[in-house]
C-alpha cells in the first residue's frame, strides 16, 4: 500500500459506508499519493483503492481498512521514497479515519455482547474441581477433549465450542470426581510408611564398606556385618542387574547414567490405593566412581522425582505422569528433601538422575563397571507416608454430605433400595509379600429426613459450584430430582449422586455466567479469580461479592494483591505464558541427536522453569516491560548457566543471577525456551523467530504469506546459510516488504542454535571443522562438525543498522510504550476471553498511560487492567 494517504480526507461515514467527495482537490490527492501504485492493473499488494469497497459492515473489509489506518498511523505509508504529506495533513487524515472506524464498529457492536458465551477450559475445569472439593491433585483434563484457540488463547469465547463428545466426557469426569470424593468407610485409611528400593534396568550392585573396599554381588543383598577386603571381588553381571551402593548400616542405590526412552527406573514397592496427600522424604548425594573407588563428585548433581502411574500388578509396568521437580545431590553427603505430594490411585514416585550424561556403561566398558570412571548419583532411601488427612471424612465428602453418618450396608434381604456398587481397588503388592486389602467399602451415607437433608446440602453446594447465588426455585428443582430417584428405589447416597452429577454437568457449572453490560460483583469475582488463579473464587472473594463491595477500587486492589501472592497464582503464570509465549509447544519436536547431543529432558524443563521464574520476578518486583527484551539478570540453575556459558551457579534450583556485562541473556528474547520453540529441531530460520518477536513481544503480527509462495527451507547440510537462501527469496517483490519487517530480529537471533546455545558457526553433520567440546559434558560423544560462520547483523525497517543481538536488544528495549501496550493487550484478551477491538484501543492506551506514570511495572499493569472498563464489562 503506497501513496494513498489523503484519500481518507475525502471519506465520510454514511450508514456504515464511505462516499468519495466530488472535489478537484481530492482528485489531486489521489493522483499524487495513491493511483500510481493502487489503481487499475498496476496495484501493489492487491490493493485497488479506486475499487475497494467502503462498506464497513463487512467484517473483512473493516479489518482491511484498519490495516490501512495502522500503516498510515505508524508512518509506514506512504513509503519513505514517496512524496510525503505535511504533518498537519497526516494528523487530520489519521484522526478522520480513526473516528470513522470507531463509529462504524460501535454501531455494529452496540446490539451485541462483547464477550461470547464461554465454557470452562480443560485447565479451568480441573482446577475448579480441585478447589471445589479440595482434592488438589485429582487428574481430569487428560480425559476431556482438547480446547481450541483464538486470538492466542484457549479461554477465548471464539474457541470454546461444545459437542456431544464434550458432554459425554463431562459426565464421565463427574462420575469419577464423585467416586473419589465420597467417603466409603467411617475411619480414615491406615497411614502407611514405606521405605522404597530402586529398581530398573542396567544396574550393578555394589557394597561399600567402612574401609573403602568394594565387592560386586549379583542378586543377594550383603550381610550388614560383612566387611570385604580391600581387593575387589568381581562377579559377572547380567544385562538386567542393578547398580546399588550398600553401606554397613544402610543401603544406597547409585546410578551412573541418565535416562533414555527405554530406561525409566522407579521405586515400585509402593503405590497409592487411596488417593490423597502423601509425604515424600528422600536422601540424595553424588560421587565420582573411579574404577571401584567412591570419590568426591564434580559438584552438586541433580536428581529427578516424578509421579509414575502403574499399569500392572506387583512388578508391573509404569509410565511417568509428570515431573515433580529436580533436587540437589551434593558431594558424598546425603541431603534430605521432604515435601507433600498428591497421589492418585495406582501412582507412585519415580526416581531418575538428571544431570548425568547418557553413558551406556555396558557397551562402552564391555559390561565391566570396574573399568569405568565418571559421575554418579546415589539415593540412600526414599520414604512415602500416607494418605494424610487433616479431617475425616475429608472435605470433599463434607461438601457433598456434610456431617451425615456413614452406616454399614444392610444385608441384601433386609432392604429393597438400590445400594452403591463398591469396587475395591486392586491392591498393589509390596515386595514379595501380599498384604491384606485394607479397603473397607461397605458403608453408605444415611439420612433420617432425606428431602430436608437434600435441601440443606444443595443449598450449600450449588452456590459454591455455580459460583453465584442460587434461587430457591433452582434448589427446589434439584430436590425434586432427589425425590424422584428415591421413589425409583435409590438409596440416599445414589439419589444425591444423581443430582450432583447433573449439577456438575449443567451449564451453570460448565460456563462462565455473565450478563451483558457491567459485571455484577459475583461475575467480577469470577473473572478476577479465573484470571489470576485459573479457578473459582475462594470463600473470601465470594464474601466480598456477597457484601457488594468488591467493585470498590481499594477493595479490588487489595484482592488483586492477595490473589497474586497466593501459590495458586502460579497457575496464571504457567497458563498465560504457556499460551502467549507458546511454552506448551516446547516438546513439539526433538532436537537432532547428532547435531545437539547435549540436549536432555532436564535442560528442556530448565528452559521452561527459567521463563516462568523470570515472569514471576517481573511480577514480584514490578519490573517494566522492557525486561521482556533486555535485562541485567536471569533466572538460572546450573544446567542453564553451563548451557549459557555463565559461571558460579551450582545445583538444580532456579535463582536470580546477575549477568556479566555485554551478556545477551536475560529477557524473553534470548531465553532458550523461546529459541527452541521457534526452531524445528534441526535448523533455525530468521522467519519464524522474527515473526514470533513481531507478534508475541511487539504486538505487530505480520501478514500471512501470499498463496503459492514456497517456504524457504534451510539447507540441512550446512553448505548454504539461511541468509543466502533468504536473499534470493526476498528478490521477489511480493515477499520483500514483509520480510523487511520480519527478518531483522530473526537474523539477530541466528546467534543461537535450536536449543538456545550461543554460536559463532553453524553445526553440520557433513563437511566441516572439528568442534571444541566447550561446556558439553565429557561423556557425550560429539558427532557434528562446524560449518559456515553466523552473520547476525541486520537493518530495521526504519533504516537503523545493528551488528548483533546485543545491539538489537537495545533498539527494541527503547520501545517501552509499545512493549507495555502489547502486554496490556495480551492480559486483556486472556482475562476477558475476547479480542481487543479497534474501538477498545483508546481504553488500552489509557491503561498503558496510567501504568507508565507509575513506572510501567508489570504488576501495576495487571492492576490497571482489572480496574478498567474493559475488564469489568461483558
Amino acid at each position: 500500500m503506497r501513496r494513498f494517504l489523503l484519500i481518507v480526507t475525502m471519506i465520510s461515514p454514511i450508514s456504515g459506508s464511505w462516499l468519495m467527495a466530488d472535489d478537484p482537490m481530492y482528485r489531486k490527492f489521489l493522483a499524487q499519493y495513491c493511483y500510481d501504485c493502487h489503481r487499475g492493473e498496476t496495484t501493489e499488494a492487491g490493493l485497488d483503492l479506486e475499487k475497494l469497497s467502503t462498506d464497513l459492515n463487512d467484517a473483512e473489509l473493516f479489518k482491511r481498512w484498519v490495516k490501512i489506518y495502522d500503516r498510515i498511523e505508524s508512518d509506514e505509508m506512504p513509503p519513505q521514497e514517496a512524496d510525503q504529506p505535511t504533518a498537519e495533513e497526516r494528523t487530520n487524515a489519521v484522526n478522520k479515519l480513526q473516528s470513522t472506524l470507531r463509529l462504524a464498529e460501535q454501531n455494529r457492536l452496540k446490539e451485541e455482547t462483547r464477550t461470547g458465551i464461554r465454557r470452562l477450559t480443560r485447565e479451568e475445569y480441573e482446577n475448579t474441581i480441585r478447589d471445589l472439593f479440595q482434592m488438589e491433585g485429582i487428574a481430569l483434563k487428560a480425559g476431556l477433549p482438547k480446547d481450541g484457540s483464538a486470538h492466542g488463547f484457549d479461554n477465548n469465547s471464539d474457541a470454546l465450542d461444545f459437542s456431544h463428545v464434550n458432554m459425554a466426557r463431562y459426565m464421565e469426569a463427574a462420575d469419577h470426581v464423585l467416586e473419589m470424593a465420597i467417603c466409603t468407610q467411617p475411619e480414615a485409611p491406615e497411614v502407611r510408611k514405606e521405605q522404597l528400593s530402586l529398581t530398573g534396568h542396567y544396574y550393578i550392585r555394589l557394597l561399600i564398606a567402612n574401609n573403602g573396599g568394594s565387592v560386586l554381588l549379583k542378586d543377594k543383598k550383603p550381610d550388614p556385618d560383612f566387611l570385604p577386603t580391600s581387593e575387589h571381588q568381581h562377579i559377572d553381571q547380567g544385562a538386567h542387574e542393578r547398580l546399588g551402593l550398600y553401606t554397613k548400616n544402610d543401603s544406597s542405590v547409585g546410578v551412573f547414567r541418565h535416562e533414555d526412552d527405554s530406561f525409566r527406573p522407579w521405586f515400585q514397592a509402593f503405590a497409592a490405593v487411596h488417593p490423597g496427600r502423601y509425604r515424600v522424604r528422600t536422601s540424595l548425594w553424588s560421587y565420582t566412581w573411579d574404577k571401584g573407588e567412591v570419590k568426591p563428585s564434580r559438584g552438586v548433581e541433580a536428581a529427578r522425582l516424578s509421579v509414575m502411574q502403574l499399569t500392572g500388578r506387583g512388578r508391573g509396568q509404569g509410565h511417568p505422569s509428570y515431573v515433580i521437580g529436580y533436587y540437589d545431590a551434593p558431594s558424598l553427603e546425603g541431603q534430605i528433601h521432604e515435601f507433600d505430594q498428591w497421589l492418585n490411585m495406582y501412582e507412585t514416585i519415580g526416581f531418575n538422575v538428571a544431570s548425568l550424561a547418557p553413558v551406556h556403561i555396558y557397551h562402552q566398558y564391555k559390561r565391566n563397571v570396574m573399568s569405568f570412571t565418571g559421575p554418579g548419583i546415589a539415593c540412600d532411601w526414599l520414604e512415602l507416608e500416607g494418605p494424610l488427612h487433616d479431617v475425616w471424612p475429608p472435605v470433599a465428602h463434607q461438601r457433598l454430605f456434610g456431617d451425615l453418618p456413614l452406616v454399614a450396608f444392610p444385608a441384601p434381604d433386609q432392604t429393597e433400595v438400590t445400594l452403591p456398587k463398591r469396587v475395591p481397588p486392586r491392591q498393589i503388592m509390596t515386595g514379595t509379600k501380599n498384604k491384606p486389602d485394607p479397603y473397607q467399602g461397605n458403608f453408605t451415607v444415611r439420612s433420617e429426613k432425606p428431602l430436608e437433608d437434600a435441601e440443606q446440602l444443595l443449598s450449600d453446594f450449588l452456590p459454591r459450584a455455580f459460583r453465584r447465588p442460587v434461587s430457591q426455585d433452582v434448589i427446589d428443582a434439584y430436590v425434586h430430582q432427589v425425590e424422584e430417584r428415591l421413589n425409583a428405589g435409590d438409596c440416599f447416597e445414589l439419589a444425591m449422586r444423581w443430582v450432583y452429577r447433573a449439577a456438575l454437568c449443567s451449564p451453570d457449572f460448565l460456563y462462565h455466567v455473565e450478563l451483558p453490560g457491567e459485571l455484577d460483583d459475583f461475575a467480577l469475582a469470577n473473572r478476577l479469580s479465573y484470571f489470576l488463579w485459573n479457578s473459582q473464587p475462594d470463600d473470601h472473594l465470594r464474601s466480598l461479592a456477597e457484601q457488594g463491595i468488591l467493585r470498590k477500587p481499594d477493595v479490588l486492589k487489595s484482592e488483586i494483591e492477595r490473589l497474586l501472592v497466593n501459590p495458586k497464582s502460579e497457575r496464571f503464570v504457567k497458563n498465560f505464558l504457556g499460551q502467549w509465549l507458546r511454552l506448551r509447544d516446547i516438546a513439539a519436536n526433538d532436537p537432532d541427536g547428532k547435531l545437539y547431543p547435549e540436549f536432555s529432558p532436564y535442560l528442556q524443563d530448565s528452559m521452561i522453569a527459567e521463563t516462568e521464574a523470570f515472569f514471576r520476578e517481573l511480577l514480584e518486583k514490578d519490573l517494566d516491560a522492557t525486561h521482556l527484551i533486555q535485562s541485567d539478570f536471569a533466572m538460572l540453575n546450573e544446567k542453564l548457566a553451563v548451557h549459557y556459558g555463565i559461571e558460579g551457579v551450582s545445583g538444580p534450583t532456579i535463582r536470580r543471577v546477575e549477568l556479566p556485562k555485554d551478556c545477551p541473556r536475560g529477557g524473553f528474547l534470548t531465553h532458550a525456551s523461546i529459541l527452541k520453540i521457534t526452531a524445528n529441531g534441526t535448523t533455525t530460520s530468521p522467519v519464524p523467530r522474527g515473526a514470533f518477536v513481531m507478534d508475541r513481544l511487539l504486538g505487530q503480527p505480520p501478514d500471512p504469506p501470499p498463496p503459492n509462495i514456497p517456504a524457504v527451507e534451510p539447507d540441512v547440510r550446512g553448505a548454504t546459510t539461511i541468509r543466502e537462501l533468504l536473499d534470493k527469496h526476498r528478490n521477489n517483490t511480493v515477499c520483500a516488504g514483509c520480510h523487511a519487517k520480519i527478518d531483522p530480529a530473526g537474523f539477530a537471533l541466528e546467534s543461537f542454535d535450536v536449543i538456545g546455545g550461543f554460536r559463532d558457526r553453524y553445526r553440520t553433520v557433513e563437511v566441516g571443522d572439528q568442534p571444541e567440546r566447550g561446556s558439553i559434558d565429557p561423556f557425550i560423544h560429539l558427532g557434528f562438525k562446524l560449518g559456515p560462520e553466523v552473520d547476525s547483523s541486520g537493518v530495521l525497517p526504519d533504516g537503523r543498522e545493528f551488528e548483533d543481538v546485543l545491539t538489537l536488544q537495545t533498539m527494541l528495549a527503547d520501545q517501552k510504550a509499545l512493549l507495555t501496550e502489547n502486554l496490556a493487550r495480551q492480559f486483556t484478551i486472556y482475562a476477558t476471553g475476547r479480542d481487543v477491538s479497534f474501538s477498545d484501543r483508546e481504553k488500552i492506551d489509557d491503561i498503558v498511560n496510567r501504568t507508565l506514570k507509575q513506572g510501567g511495572g508489570v504488576r501495576a499493569l495487571i492492576h490497571e487492567v482489572v480496574q478498567s472498563e474493559l475488564f469489568q464489562t461483558r
